[in-house]
């Protein structure tokens, strides 16, 4: 009895820490940057060229369905060089459909709406926001323009194109959506504790540059953005040091692990002094005023925000009192709003970049923290989840086509095991509703069901059966053939 207690022990213990090292595994992988180039660094500052782990995943995906489609392709007799056409056509389509939806779903995301902005958004695809049934509407376009170019000069079959597709679009999904993962995006809803102790239970993404950030901290207020909360300062006070102070830890978090006490002040960030900014505030005239002033005097540096605010830069709380006090003496009717580098840094976090490493002022000495890397609350992956059902679906689809009763019945196999997939999928996902409380992707699925068992009753109908073949004397043809008037003869 003791020995089958400790045997049980001993496999549940040996359980959990596989559990935990897979989850190690995959929470390490979450790079939304998987290597910079130092190459052309004065126009990809600091660091160089970024090779993105979503684009790098779209490209592996691209690559992988070309090499292995152009054997498939072979069985039906297109040519090679064709179909490396069809693929990249497909391709192209697919990404105009997928980010044009995504820009229209999320419109309030795309603030320029000016035809170099929009075209700018739309352009920065490497980023995420691209919807799968919008890429479904592309491709299909795209094949109707390839095919009237193309492919009714050659003598291919467009059910048997599709069958030889069919298992690509699956590989392809697969691997994509590895890049949402890796991205961030498509993330699911706030996991249930239950889930812990499942290899794919709960994920921890890289708080700062994640996408789920604004939803988690701003709108749902379900965790802060660094683990830590920082007390209000009153800028009134012109003498008070406007650097953060530490309020709150979150228990658990990154920061109560790297030792972030409360009260400590951040002194320091990323390795760069925590700069106390200034902002003008008032007509145009004050602060163009204001910053010649600044120029004048040689004090610090001047900054501009993405979003063209003009931020005078103090490296010390000695030159912040400095500059106050003559911009005050200067014009009396100027106002500042004041805030450190901290909390600009924060507000628009570098894309690519996962740890924050600060230093602080504890009762008069300076800690130097180790770097440590804030971490979204437990979170569905749901971009793994739809890799799994797609490697699942990827052998049926593979061991049926043999079997097929059809041409082109490959493809239906992928549109029901997809829509089912997606519409259970996005019920994990934090998505707007619409019609009867169903997502966009949700209703994108039920379409897709019923255009597949439409297009499985064409081709029952108008294709010739395979299962039929054999001699002509067979009682099975003869069956089949009765059995399918409508059909041309096998």
């Amino acid at each position: 009895m003791r020995a089958q207690l400790d045997d049980s022990g001993a496999h549940s213990a040996y359980s959990e820490f596989d559990v935990r090292q897979i989850q190690e595994v995959i929470r390490s992988a979450m790079q939304q940057i998987l290597l910079t180039i130092p190459i052309l660094k004065d126009r990809f500052p600091p660091d160089g060229l970024a090779v993105p782990g979503f684009g790098t995943m779209l490209f592996v995906a691209f690559m992988v369905v070309t090499l292995w489609g152009t054997r498939r392709a072979r069985r039906i007799g297109m040519p090679a060089e064709r179909f490396q056409d069809f693929v990249l056509w497909i391709f192209v389509g697919g990404l105009i459909g997928a980010r044009l939806l995504y820009m229209i779903q999320y419109a309030h995301h795309f603030p320029d709406r000016s035809l170099l902005g929009l075209l700018g958004a739309f352009l920065k695809i490497w980023e995420g926001g691209i919807v799968f049934y919008g890429s479904v509407v592309g491709g299909v376009l795209a094949y109707g323009l390839f095919y009237w170019v193309v492919l009714r000069r050659l003598s291919i079959s467009t059910w048997q194109l599709a069958d030889v597709v069919a298992p690509l679009i699956a590989v392809g999904i697969a691997i994509g959506r590895l890049g949402c993962w890796l991205n961030g995006c498509c993330w699911g809803q706030v996991a249930c504790a239950a889930t812990a102790s499942v290899p794919l239970g709960p994920a921890h993404f890289p708080l700062l540059p994640a996408h789920a950030r604004t939803q988690l901290v701003a709108e749902l207020g379900l965790q802060t953005t660094t683990g830590f909360a920082l007390t209000r300062q009153d800028h009134r006070l012109a003498l008070a040091d406007p650097r953060s102070v530490i309020l709150a830890i979150e228990p658990g978090s990154a920061a109560e692990q790297m030792g972030l006490q409360v009260g400590d002040r951040i002194i320091r960030v990323n390795g760069q002094p925590n700069a106390i900014l200034l902002e003008p505030l008032g007509t145009a005239e004050m602060i163009e005023n204001a910053r010649r002033d600044w120029h004048s005097w040689g004090l610090g540096r001047e900054d501009y925000t993405p979003s063209g605010r003009l931020l005078l830069r103090c490296e010390t709380l000695e030159e912040y009192l400095q500059v106050r006090q003559r911009l005050t003496q200067r014009d009396p009717l100027v106002r500042f709003y004041v805030d450190d580098l901290f909390n600009e840094l924060v507000r628009d976090w570098p894309r690519g970049h996962n740890r924050l490493r600060l230093v602080v002022e504890r009762h008069g000495e300076v800690v130097d923290l180790p770097p440590f890397t804030p971490r979204t609350i437990g979170l569905y992956p749901t971009q793994l989840y739809e890799t799994v059902s797609m490697l699942l679906l990827l052998p049926v689809l593979l061991l049926y086509y043999p079997y097929r009763r059809h041409d082109g019945q490959l493809l239906v196999l992928l549109m029901l095991g997809y829509a089912v997939h997606r519409f259970i999928n996005e019920s994990l996902r934090i998505e707007p509703a619409y019609t009867f409380g169903l997502t966009l992707s949700q209703w994108g699925s039920i379409v897709v069901v019923l255009a597949a068992v439409m297009l499985e009753a064409y081709l029952w109908w108008t294709q010739p059966s395979r299962w039929c073949r054999g001699p002509a004397s067979s009682p099975l043809v003869r069956t089949c053939a009765n059995s399918n008037p409508g059909a041309p003869s096998s």
